[in-house]
Formats: C-alpha cells, structure tokens, sequence
C-alpha cells in the first residue's frame, strides 16, 4: 500500500474563531511552497481540523516529511492513506500499515470527528485492533507499543497513518505582520528571527556590512543563514546595506566608550527607511539582557529610543545555553560559529560604557549628518531573496495564493 497522503496537523490555529479560514488558507500555501521547494508539486486539501496532501507517483514521502515538518504553523505532519470512512476498508488499511512497520506489539489510537459515524473510538479500535490482531499475530499493548497506528474520521474519508513528526507549531509565515530582522552572523540574531517566523511574523533579513572590515566571508554566512531561516518562512528575502561610511563618520565624531550604542541607533535609523520599503510594523534583535554591554537596560533604553517601530527581542530572557541548544536544532549554530568579523567590534572600546542616557547620546551625535548617510547608505543597499532550495531571486513572492487543489490522480 503506497503511503502517500501527507496529514497536517496545526494546534494554534484551531483556537481561532471566524477567521480560522484565513490561517489555514495561509498555512496551505505554504506548504505548497515548501514541497515545490524540493520538486514536489501537489495540491494541498482542507479536511475538519487539519489539511492533507496526496503526494503525486513517484515522490518521496520521507523527503515531504523532512521538508513540511520545518514550516511555520506546523504541529506536527504524518504519513498514511486515506480511505472510505467504512469499518472494512478503516480495517484493511490499518492492517497493510501495521505489516508495513517494524515487528512487535502495537495499539490503535482512534479519533472520530464525524460524529455520525455509527461506532465511538473505543469501538473502531476494538473491531479494528481485532482484525490487526487476526492478520498480523501481533499482541496489544496500549501503555508501551512497538507500532501506532492512528486512525481519523474526520469526515466521509478516515485517515490512517503512520508516526507523526513534530513541526515547530505557531502561525503560518505572514499572518501576523511584516518585521525586519538584523542579522549580524552570530548565534543569537537567526534564531531571535526564527522565534519570530514562528510567531507569525514575515520576516526581512538586514545586514549592516563592512565591505572593507569584513570581506565577502560574511556575506556567504548571512546567505546560508537566510537559506535555513526559508525553511521555517518559505523564503527569505535579505537587505545587504553598506555600513562604512557610517561607522567612520561615527568613529570621528563619538568618543569609544559609546561607540556600540551609537552604531545601533544608526542601525535603527537606516531601518526606519528600510521599514518604509518594505512595509515593516517592527524590528526584531538577537539581544539578551545583560548579555553583553550594550544590552544593559539602560543601553538598551538609549539605543531603542530613536525607533520608530516596536522592537522585539524574543531572546531578552533566554540564557546563552538556550540559545545555543536552539541554533542547534534549526541548523544555524554550525553557520554562525564559522569566523568572521563583526561590523560592530570596529574600533569599539576596550571598555564600553554600561549605562548611557538617552539625552546624553543625543548631544554626543549632533554634529553627524543622519539624512546625508542614512540616504548614502540606502543608495548603497542590495536586496536579493533566498530560498531554502539554495536557489536566489530577486523578488518574492510575497503571499502565494492558497489553492484548495484537487488531489493529485
């Protein structure tokens, strides 16, 4: 029996009321991204409560899994076949499944949403557990199996599959607004982005690069960030902007010691315009309180006073072991540790000052001309899109169309 109907799961969106549709029409879409991504083209399905997938002949279901099982919205996807919702073929199915899984005991789980059907859970996993039991010689054991076989009777169809493969859960990608995340090459900024994606967020990459500081190294590493960071959204798209003349003009007019919180205002400030582009409503930042200089409160509060958007740091509570274990499982933490410059540690002081005041700051940068450079280095910016295929566009496709396809024949 050939497994190939992907089930979906989501867990967030089913506590949505009215507008339950529009996540699972988002959510649909990008799933449909995400198997073209890897070659697969196949319509997408609403059933109560989930969504399914026929993949098409000839497509492999582990490389489906793999893929859908990283995108946004995603409790969790498993694989299986549908069937008519009648006891014979529920039963036929369950047991072709149970054959094909590894040896030993096993239990059923039921879950009968249609309530018209004319047995409860309990009694389709006794009738069918029966005939399991009959063809496979398998005994039961509902507290520590071997196999699971889940069925589902959702509606006129029942779905019976196999083990199931967390998703990251959350919202699917664009249904709670558009930020820009900084990305600096580090550890903590993909993952405060990826926390972001999974929130709901369509995230926009920006990176502040120092063409002479830090050679192409990092750019190679910011692209490879974005590539993984598109499993999650479907595709990044990533603002590469000169940060040079900016830090030197910083550097001649800035005594060392504030140097950090000033970079990061011009940061903000050549966000602002950025946002504008690309219809932003916030910001996103790898920062952890306490973390490093410039994410004292107090910094911090002198830095985020010239932003003219929310600024979300998703990390500010998380300890660097987390983060740590985090970047590990999405597959950024490999990236991030390669070495390379950062732009930020241009001729910063060997001790920073912890605790600025905002009105401080601002008599300390009056003499810089903010238009001049921030138009310079909005001039000087570079946008490309990239998609965890590895593949590079220039344009985005923004919200793809849900199409509640048929099945693929």
């Amino acid at each position: 029996m050939p497994l190939r109907t992907l089930v979906v799961h989501y867990a967030e969106i089913g506590t949505k009321g009215r507008n339950r549709p529009q996540f699972e029409r988002r959510l649909m879409a990008h799933l449909g991204l995400a198997l073209k991504d890897v070659g697969i083209s196949a319509g997408v399905k609403r059933m109560p409560g989930r969504l399914t997938v026929l993949l098409p002949e000839g497509s492999d279901p582990e490389v489906a899994l793999a893929r859908l099982a990283k995108v946004a919205g995603v409790a969790d996807v498993a694989c299986g076949v549908a069937v008519p919702a009648d006891l014979a073929s529920i039963s036929a199915a369950a047991v072709d499944l149970l054959a094909a899984g590894p040896p030993g005991s096993f239990k059923l789980e039921v879950r009968r949403g249609d309530k018209t059907f004319p047995l409860d859970s309990i009694a389709v996993a006794r009738q069918v557990g029966a005939a399991c039991v009959a063809a496979s010689g398998r005994r039961v054991d509902v507290h520590r199996p071997d196999v699971t076989v889940h069925i589902e009777i959702p509606s006129k169809v029942a779905l019976v599959i196999g083990p199931s493969r967390p998703g990251p859960g959350g919202l699917p990608s664009g249904s709670t607004g558009r930020l820009l995340a900084f990305l600096s090459g580090g550890l903590d900024s993909p993952v405060a982005a990826w926390k972001m994606m999974r929130r709901g967020a369509r995230v926009t990459a920006v990176h502040f690069w120092n063409r002479t500081l830090q050679g192409n190294a990092v750019l190679e590493k910011i692209e490879d960030l974005c590539r993984v960071l598109a499993l999650t959204q479907g595709e990044v798209p990533l603002v590469v902007v000169p940060f040079e003349p900016m830090q030197r003009a910083i550097v001649a007019m800035v005594p060392e010691h504030v140097r950090m919180v000033v970079y990061r205002r011009a940061m903000l400030r050549i966000a602002s315009a950025l946002a504008d582009r690309e219809k932003a409503l916030g910001y996103v930042t790898g920062d952890s309180l306490g973390q490093v200089a410039s994410q004292t409160a107090e910094n911090l509060r002198s830095i985020h006073a010239v932003a003219d958007r929310p600024v979300f740091a998703p990390l500010i509570g998380d300890d660097k072991v987390d983060v740590v274990a985090l970047a590990r499982k999405l597959g950024t933490f490999e990236i991030s540790i390669r070495p390379h410059e950062d732009c930020c540690s241009f001729l910063v002081a060997a001790h920073p000052a912890t605790r600025t005041r905002p009105d401080v700051i601002a008599r300390l940068e009056e003499g810089i001309p903010w238009d001049a450079l921030v138009a310079e280095a909005l001039a000087g910016a570079r946008r490309e899109v990239h998609h965890a295929s590895g593949r590079t566009t220039a344009v985005a496709s923004d919200d793809p169309p849900a199409v509640d396809a048929p099945p693929v024949p």
